[in-house]
């Protein structure tokens, strides 16, 4: 079967690099440093190490109601000095901060938009070890006896029923039976920002019928191909900058192969493994090549593919700046990428240049909202002062 063969190509290549040192054989316990990979548990206080964002928000939001509530206690219940301030202010005083608010409101909501993964949580990893590690601590993992994954497992029925000599040969044909499932009509190619989805029986579908998708949709079919099969799999982004106006993203899977024990970087829209150093790198040793400039460094395996778009070393130069991890990968579950709700994907981000600004995104949100609230109380209230007693 081509993909089976396709496959032992990588696995050659992996043996030619481990001759000369510089990976070690697929089956052993080896890191591609040659070192013994140990991988320490983090603690989820450890990953999640934000939780003054949250305390602020909602200290703000007791104080603004706890301020509303006292403005507007009945006379009876209310001081004798209140009461009085309470009779100087007219209806075109509640007009101006009702107005004022909606200002505030308006311009934090601006500001906030203009953040990245605007649509999700997003931790500041504590360092790179807890992306090494093969579970993030509070990571949602897919539950394997969900029957919407079942049913996706029949779309790979061809695939999964070859024999393979090991698992990273298994998951190349998974990648090139993901990417043969969008032809090379530049029109269905994504040019413009679309919905987002995250099921990967409706994206399939909308690949299958014609419907414009790029990375984005490549990655979460090649997950949920993943998961179905067995694997341990979670999305990957990367992003030139923390600001919306000026950034590029690209959207990835890492794998975990069991037999080196570490997570490797597939491409499924280039339909490629890459390569750090010859060897097979997970998004961390990538994120840290581009880091540091060794651009050279960084090469693909394609284990024979030819369909464009071929992966380009620029792309990934140019792109990966800020490394975002997915924390969830339960998409048949229904979890998704998402602002609010139980089932919301966060990330987890990564960068040798800047943290994720979370703390400053929590409280925009937050006043934002408040604002909104307290701009409809101050309307109402105008309208109430202009009624007759």
């Amino acid at each position: 079967m081509r993909p089976a063969r396709s496959a032992e190509r990588t696995i050659q290549l992996c043996g030619i690099a481990c001759s000369i040192g510089r990976l070690p054989a697929i089956g052993g316990e080896l890191h591609r440093s040659g070192r013994t990979k140990v991988i320490d548990p983090l603690s989820r206080s450890q990953v999640l190490a934000w939780p003054s964002a949250r305390l602020w928000t909602i200290l703000s939001t007791l104080i603004l109601q706890v301020a509303v509530l006292i403005s507007t206690r009945p006379a009876s219940f209310t001081h004798p000095g209140l009461h009085h301030f309470r009779h100087a202010l007219r209806a075109h005083h509640f007009a101006i901060l009702a107005a004022a608010l909606v200002f505030i409101a308006c311009v934090c909501a601006y500001l906030v938009s203009q953040i990245v993964v605007l649509k999700a949580a997003v931790y500041n990893a504590p360092g790179r070890q807890v992306l090494n590690a093969r579970r993030l601590p509070n990571f949602i993992q897919q539950d394997p006896d969900s029957p919407s994954l079942i049913d996706f497992r029949q779309h790979l029925h061809g695939v999964l029923e070859a024999d393979y000599s090991d698992s990273l040969s298994k998951a190349i044909a998974i990648r090139q039976w993901v990417r043969r499932q969008q032809s090379q009509d530049a029109a269905i190619w994504l040019v413009r920002a679309r919905k987002n989805n995250e099921n990967p029986h409706r994206l399939l579908e909308d690949q299958r019928r014609g419907v414009p998708g790029a990375c984005r949709r490549f990655s979460y079919i090649f997950l949920g191909a993943l998961l179905s099969a067995g694997f341990d799999a979670r999305i990957i982004s990367f992003t030139n900058s923390l600001r919306r106006r000026d950034v590029e993203s690209h959207v990835d899977v890492e794998v975990w192969i069991e037999e080196i024990h570490q997570w490797v970087l597939f491409d499924p829209t280039c339909d490629a493994v890459v390569l750090v150093d010859g060897c097979l790198a997970s998004a961390l040793d990538v994120h840290e090549a581009v880091a540091a400039g060794e651009l050279d460094s960084i090469t693909f395996e394609r284990n024979g593919s030819e369909l464009e778009p071929h992966p380009r070393v620029e792309v990934y130069a140019r792109h990966c700046r800020h490394l975002f991890v997915a924390m969830s990968n339960a998409v048949f579950d229904g979890y998704g990428v998402r602002l609010l709700g139980s089932k919301s994907i966060s990330f987890l981000h990564y960068s040798r240049e800047a943290q994720y600004p979370a703390l400053r995104k929590q409280l925009l949100l937050g006043i934002s909202a408040n604002g909104l609230l307290l701009s409809v109380v101050f309307w109402t209230w105008t309208f109430l002062s202009m009624t007759p007693e």
